[in-house]
């Protein structure tokens, strides 16, 4: 099974995935917590997942991303909230968020999500695709990325691990990974998180323009 924290103010919530996920059998729930301070208590658990809530008692929980990285080396963090917002999705990601999923998700879908993450995938709630669609202009010419290097792009933005887009592209894993280092020396990246934000950065400037 793998280790996952919970952190959620609000004592219900907390309990139901909690209760959850030891009934699935595929997480080992290390802690369950209503704030930062709690939570740091256990950081030489390091635990696989920590979902995170955004409105904290002491704050915003987007705000000690970083502060979570740097107590749970390794450990990637997924925000768990009620709010839909295309500002918050971006600031999680640039923050170092492996993921964003709603409340409104169901239990399946979620734990589902969460198991993909070991394979490459980015956690996100249907609704929040489309905080990650690029905009619709003539991205090939401006950032020298090819048709299907974008078609990978849109897959992994929108949550797919590198294996199920393989499939869904008819090709090997191993041109997946091809790809990927392509579009991170075109794009000066050097990671999926970082891939996502340069996405969401480009739409909203498109949608200011």
């Amino acid at each position: 099974m793998k280790k996952i924290g919970l952190i959620e103010d609000n004592n219900i919530i907390r309990d139901v995935y909690s209760n959850y996920f030891k009934v699935t059998k595929s997480f080992d729930v290390v802690f369950s917590v209503a704030d930062i301070a709690d939570a740091l208590v256990f950081k030489g658990i390091l635990p696989g997942i920590i979902l995170l809530d955004v409105n904290l008692p002491s704050g915003s929980g987007i705000d000690k991303i970083k502060l979570l990285i740097q107590n749970f080396p390794g450990t990637k963090i997924v925000i768990l909230s009620s709010m839909l917002d295309n500002n918050l999705t971006k600031l999680a990601i640039e923050n170092g968020a492996s993921g964003y999923l709603l409340k409104s998700s169901s239990m399946p879908y979620i734990c589902e999500s969460l198991l993909q993450i070991e394979d490459g995938g980015m956690p996100f709630s249907p609704a929040t695709i489309a905080h990650l669609i690029p905009p619709k202009v003539n991205d090939e010419q401006s950032t020298g990325l090819t048709k299907r290097e974008w078609e990978l792009i849109k897959l992994l933005s929108e949550g797919y691990s590198n294996k199920v887009a393989a499939d869904k592209l008819n090709v090997t894993y191993f041109t997946i990974n091809q790809h990927l280092k392509n579009i991170y020396k075109k794009l000066h990246i050097n990671s999926k998180p970082e891939l996502v934000s340069w996405f969401l950065s480009r739409r909203v400037q498109h949608s200011v323009a």
